[in-house]
């Protein structure tokens, strides 16, 4: 299983970076963006910060898991109806 990357970098990346792209997928929230993807290698990651970098993005930190926690950030059931 291959691990998943998220790479959290500073401003909101546009259709035209995304497009660029196709191996990540792109969320952001204010001034805050988060690119999402695979990598089976330590290649494959350097792979990645490449193309990052050669669109002019500046990666704040990178987060390792098995699972995307940014695109998973839902309230769970229980704690919705805390507040009622």
């Amino acid at each position: 299983m291959a691990d998943v990357y998220e790479f959290h970098v500073a401003g909101v990346i546009g259709p035209v970076v995304r497009a660029a792209m196709p191996e990540l997928s792109a969320d952001s929230q204010g001034r805050l963006s988060v690119l999402t993807g695979t990598a089976e290698n330590a290649e494959a990651v350097e792979d990645l910060l490449r193309l990052i970098s050669d669109a002019g993005l500046n990666t704040t930190h990178i987060l390792i898991t098995r699972e995307s926690r940014w695109q998973h950030s839902t309230v769970p059931a229980d704690d919705a109806s805390a507040g009622e």
